[in-house]
């Protein structure tokens, strides 16, 4: 018990007083690693001018913390002016309720009154101190808020207060009141270091985990994942809190020991982080990704390749961690760009979850879609923040757009419409656009003797810009964008593997309802031993035979549409037939074959005959040498 001069009514009821809630059990409230700032702190207290220490630093690097350590220093101090003191903690929060019908300024007051009678033996604490600019006011120019009403006291040098707030809030609110700022005694509280916040967290451990066990192991882990995920917070808190989160949930599971898999799943849980993400380091993905690009995009190694060193440079700590990776796609349509954006989610983040894609042609008009885009955009973002985020067809955005995208590229964070501030920095932002495709095109016909050449190069380069700027492009927007990827223009042996592509994901789904698509050379000629040697008998007449695949890529490849007509040539002549079958036997009409041989049979284009002759032929397996379907 401390020794009152007078009665605390308004402490009472408005204060609290820490160090007798510490007393109990004071080593429960040590602050590790803190030793310095604590005793900084009474130097400050002791001090006969600017006696009144205010913590600064960011949110969770400890700063209440070293306020309750101090509270325990205190309570054994031999040091006579501050030996025994209490500190109490006001809560300007419960000041400002009117229910009583006294105004805030008149408690707070009373509230200083009952400190300064009992200065001897109570310090106040002040937690979220920058609260006290304006708070209370009537107006903006009343001068009964509560800064105005602490100047006096603390000038005076009849109480001491310790504050608390963070360095943002510090700036914005206490910085500008001079004469507020020059009563305080600033004290910066930096956030510990990995290694200092690695040792509290051992020493921590036996306390919060209690009766189970937490291998050093499994605390690298958090250090580890803490450091990485928890970006929004900062050492020592967020390593705590991981440590508190998975001993929780270990405990949920009956486990007498956390592992690395609780600790996992609260990063995954809270954070959204996908597992592949986590679990796979980050060599291992970039191992495979430039191989795993290649499998599903046809015709585009420099771009890969491109694509593949930028994100390497930024993993390897090269680039600006503190802002999203971005790309341009340019290049005709059809020619893999979406693809490509869509194959770099599942490659980087382990599914196509993870793939968040914004048609911007539905977003032309800002005063009626800025809005609903910052919305969805910062939704999206918040709960998927380790994603590829595409947005597709940039140049059709309206120019607000634009600006709100500049400012992602440029800070790597958006603020949504509650205040919360979403983190950007962990996307891969991919922006795609048919401008300049014209060029691209040009660029494409011509020669590889060309196309190497520097100054030519330079000029094409040059034209390409032109044709941005001229599709409303800034330039201090596309400076932004960490790189431009052109496309090149797809040839017909690219369109081959790509129908190749597409039937095998056709075959893959028709064995999933027990029927089998036959259409690579070297199946067919198991069937056809002549195949490969490029013919067959058909009606005991000896007939050119030609890989399915090439006869779709050349049907149904329009180098002005890209890909996206194959689709439709690739449904005529090979699912539709596959459809029908598989429909017949479910309506039990046909049950007797399963599996269909595909080929062209007939002269493909030539020089003399641009169109060729050639017919898509499908055969059933065992009886490919009676007739054909």
């Amino acid at each position: 018990m401390i020794e009152l001069n007078t009665a605390t009514p308004y402490l009472d009821q408005y204060g609290k007083d820490i160090s007798e809630q510490i007393a109990l059990d004071p080593e429960k409230y040590r602050a590790f690693e803190r030793e310095g700032i604590t005793n900084r702190m009474m130097v400050s207290l002791l001090k006969q001018i600017q006696n009144a220490p205010l913590l600064v630093g960011e949110a969770g690097v400890g700063k209440t913390a070293i306020v309750e350590d101090l509270a325990r220093e205190l309570l054994v101090s031999n040091v006579p002016e501050l030996k025994g003191k209490h500190i109490i903690q006001i809560s300007l929060a419960n000041l400002m309720k009117s229910s009583d019908g006294e105004s805030f300024a008149f408690k707070f007051q009373a509230v200083l009154d009952e400190l300064m009678a009992n200065k001897k033996t109570m310090i106040a604490f002040i937690d979220e101190i920058h609260q006290i600019v304006g708070t209370g006011a009537e107006s903006n120019h009343s001068a009964l808020d509560a800064g105005n009403i602490l100047k006096p006291a603390l000038s005076r040098d009849d109480l001491q207060i310790i504050g608390a707030t963070t360095t943002k809030e510090f700036h914005e609110y206490i910085a500008q009141d001079g004469a507020l700022m020059r009563r305080f005694d600033l004290v910066e509280v930096p956030e510990l270091s990995y290694a200092q916040t690695q040792r509290v967290l051992e020493k921590i451990v036996p306390r919060m985990a209690k009766d189970m066990t937490v291998e050093r192991d499994v605390q690298a882990r958090i250090m580890q994942l803490a450091n990485r995920y928890m970006t929004d917070r900062f050492f020592p808190e967020k390593a705590i809190m991981l440590l508190d989160g998975a001993i929780s949930l270990a405990k949920l599971k009956g486990l007498s020991e956390v592992t690395t898999e609780e600790v996992t799943d609260i990063i995954h849980d809270d954070y959204h982080v996908p597992k592949y993400v986590i679990n796979q380091t980050v060599d291992e993905r970039l191992m495979n990704l430039s191989a795993g690009l290649q499998k599903k995009i046809i015709g585009q190694q420099k771009a890969i390749d491109k694509i593949t060193l930028k994100i390497t440079n930024r993993e390897a700590g090269l680039g600006d961690n503190s802002k999203p990776e971005s790309f341009l796609f340019l290049g005709p349509t059809g020619v893999g760009k979406t693809e490509t954006a869509n194959q770099l989610a599942i490659l980087l983040f382990g599914a196509e979850k993870n793939f968040i894609r914004f048609d911007m042609s539905a977003f032309k008009f800002a005063s009626s879609t800025l809005q609903s885009f910052k919305n969805q955009l910062t939704t999206a973002v918040r709960h998927t923040p380790y994603a590829v985020l595409l947005l597709d067809e940039i140049e059709k955005a309206d120019p607000e757009i634009m600006d709100l995208l500049l400012q992602v590229l440029d800070d790597g964070r958006l603020t949504d419409d509650y205040g919360r501030v979403v983190n950007f920095k962990d996307l891969i932002i991919v922006m795609t656009t048919n401008s300049g495709a014209k060029a691209i095109q040009n660029q494409n016909a011509k020669s590889d003797l060309v196309k190497n050449d520097k100054k030519r190069q330079e000029n094409f380069e040059e034209q390409l810009a032109l044709a941005l700027q001229g599709d409303g492009y800034r330039p201090e927007f596309l400076a932004r964008i960490g790189a431009m990827i052109v496309f090149d223009v797809l040839d017909m042996t690219d369109m081959v593997k790509i129908v190749g592509l597409k039937l095998a994901i056709l075959n893959e789904k028709a064995q999933e309802q027990g029927f089998k698509i036959v259409y690579d050379p070297k199946e067919v000629a198991k069937y056809f031993p002549t195949f490969e040697l490029g013919y067959e008998y058909l009606n005991d007449k000896k007939v050119t035979s030609s890989p399915i695949a090439a006869y779709i890529a050349d049907v149904g490849y329009k180098p002005s549409k890209g890909v996206r007509t194959i689709d439709d040539t690739l449904g005529e002549h090979v699912g539709n037939p596959v459809a029908n079958a598989i429909m017949k036997q479910r309506q039990g009409k046909t049950n007797d074959f399963n599996t269909f041989v595909f080929r062209a049979v007939g002269n493909p284009p030539s020089l003399t005959s641009p169109y060729g002759d050639w017919q898509p032929l499908i055969s059933r397996a065992w009886e490919v040498q009676d007739e054909a379907l």
